[in-house]
């Protein structure tokens, strides 16, 4: 019997953990294979993939972001050979499983929660083996369908477990892994409340596995632990090992809840290397009622204080959630909640909306709270009791401008510029912005980097605020700081081509430049090398309006800037 497990996963770079983990359960006994397709792949290119492979049965993984190709996949596979036995599995049918039965008689097969004892009893099963259907299993008959959607937990997770090859890390961008599964929460939006038991892998496994990605040098690995340090003593022991076999190139990514976050932690943080660690945390609203309703624990206060220290230790990167649609959050609390998040200042602040998954709590209670949610995936929220439809639109367009203008750190400068001598919060800002763009049809237009600089210096003329030429000074600055090239099209004063070679041969210069350029030409340096008069002190005094002016040298290579406006002044 020949079987296949796959997913479409979201981006190429991704791999699906579930399928690896289903396949070593069976390979010892049944040629099984794997493959990550994307949802971004032309289908009847996976179909003929997955035709040619000859397969008697093929097991997808599914979730909110590929069951719609998923389920058009498999009807056309059973149109083409009907014998192909299709099994799903996964968040995404594990809930109202039966209904999806009836509704797709394509599908043969779904297994309810985790798989990894399900699995092997079902492929005997389909083989003709003399057993029960397992439990947590459906089966579609011609005019029944049998079986029980008893959703599945392993409590020995040792079943779980198999080997990151070096093959299998070979060329892996980003590598997910789980040193736990379950969660101690109960957040009513989530399905990870629906396995409340929260379960360990053994811990010299982990280290051992750790210890290969960081030999192995893989790029990022995501910790997919819902709630990675509840269990303290689990935890740092993990950190410790991380921080101690660090080799200067592998980052982690971690799930954490700021409020159990202590001492002991903040020690091991404080002296880990530079984005050796990068931490999501999940605040989702300031609003105490919300919060309440949706049984999210943390006082914000206690929150924003260990993300504090963790940001003041400038090493870690800090990504922070917020959610539009949640009960009792109205436009108004959820532009509090926003500016409460903003203020602590994240690396990033991922603003979402509501999905209503199928077997979460606030799936059961949408009537109780009139959310009005999309019927297809990813179910998100259209409008609830508290905020109107025309209000999430707002905030849609709103998050647009928050990745474009904060997140990606291209404006850093210029957005605290502006924010602070212009706005009362950062939320009024791009409220105001927001109207700027939906007026212009800019919402409707594809942008270029430098579009989005052009655009947000036309707001600026057009509110005709005060010290534009600080602004745009600013925003000369932010542009070589992350394109490592001169924005021409703002007009940078760049220092002549004779005055520049003339600089770069004094010694002063070449004393703060990187060492290795003291024996380049300087015909050479000038390629790499830029420098610009500001007519302003945007570095330290652009807030008090001081008009004193501003020489900085930018070092492209290595994406470095240097003050040098004394040392000019002796040169010039």
């Amino acid at each position: 019997m020949k079987i296949l497990l796959t997913s479409l996963n979201t981006k190429y770079i991704h791999s699906n953990i579930a399928i690896q983990y289903l396949k070593s359960t069976i390979e010892n006994k049944y040629e099984v294979k794997t493959i990550d397709f994307t949802i971004n792949q032309n289908l009847d290119d996976i179909i003929y993939e997955i035709i040619k492979g000859n397969y008697n049965i093929v097991g997808f993984s599914t979730y909110i972001w590929n069951i719609e190709q998923t389920l058009k996949i498999s009807k056309k596979i059973k149109k083409i050979n009907n014998k192909i036995k299709i099994v799903l599995g996964g968040p995404e049918v594990s809930y109202d499983s039966r209904n999806i039965l009836k509704e797709n008689k394509f599908i043969d097969f779904i297994m309810c929660g985790e798989g990894e004892t399900t699995f092997p009893i079902l492929m005997d099963y389909i083989n003709g083996e003399k057993i029960d259907l397992p439990s947590g299993t459906l089966e579609n008959k011609e005019f029944e369908i049998l079986g029980n959607e008893i959703f599945q937990t392993i409590n020995d997770l040792k079943v779980s477990e198999f080997e990151y090859t070096e093959k299998y890390l070979k060329d892996k961008k980003i590598v997910y892994y789980e040193t736990s599964r379950g969660c101690p929460y109960n957040c009513e939006f989530c399905l990870s409340s629906s396995t409340k038991k929260v379960r360990y892998f053994n811990l010299d496994r982990c280290k051992s596995d750790i210890g290969k990605f960081i030999d192995l040098k893989v790029p990022l690995v995501k910790f997919i632990d819902r709630t990675f340090n509840f269990n303290k003593e689990h935890a740092l022991e993990i950190i410790k090992f991380i921080i101690n076999n660090d080799k200067g190139y592998t980052t982690f990514h971690l799930e954490i809840h700021p409020t159990l976050i202590d001492n002991d932690y903040l020690e091991l943080f404080k002296i880990s290397r530079k984005d050796l660690f990068q931490f999501e945390i999940g605040v989702q609203s300031t609003n105490m009622e919300t919060c309440k309703a949706i049984k999210r624990v943390g006082e914000f206060e206690d929150i924003k204080r260990v993300c504090e220290k963790l940001l003041a230790f400038d090493n870690i990167h800090l990504h922070l959630d917020l959610i539009a649609g949640l009960p009792y959050e109205n436009y108004k609390s959820l532009k509090k909640s926003f500016n409460d998040i903003l203020s602590i200042r994240p690396d990033k602040l991922q603003l979402g909306f509501l999905k209503v998954l199928k077997g979460s709590d606030l799936w059961l209670k949408n009537r109780e709270y009139k959310i009005v949610y999309d019927d297809y995936p990813p179910y998100e929220v259209i409008s609830t009791k508290w905020i109107s439809y025309e209000g999430l639109q707002k905030v849609k367009e709103i998050e647009e401008l928050v990745d474009k203008y904060y997140n990606e750190k291209n404006f850093y400068n210029t957005f605290e510029y502006i924010v602070k001598n212009y706005y009362k919060d950062d939320f009024s800002f791009f409220e105001e912005f927001s109207k700027f763009w939906e007026e212009r049809g800019y919402y409707l237009i594809n942008h270029s980097r430098d579009s989005l600089y052009k655009i947000l210096l036309e707001f600026v003329i057009e509110k005709e605020y005060e010290n534009i030429d600080i602004i745009t000074e600013l925003l000369i600055h932010d542009y070589i700081m992350v394109n490592r090239k001169i924005p021409y099209f703002l007009e940078p004063n760049l220092i002549d081509k004779n005055s520049k070679h003339e600089i770069l041969k004094n010694d002063d210069i070449l004393n703060i430049l990187p060492e290795k350029y003291k024996e380049v030409s300087t015909k050479k340096l000038v390629k790499n090398i830029h420098i610009l008069k500001y007519e302003n002190d945007i570095i330290r005094h652009y807030n008090k309006n001081q008009k004193k002016y501003l020489i900085m040298l930018y070092d492209i290579y290595n994406s470095k800037n240097y003050d040098v406006t004394q040392k000019y002044e002796e040169i010039i």
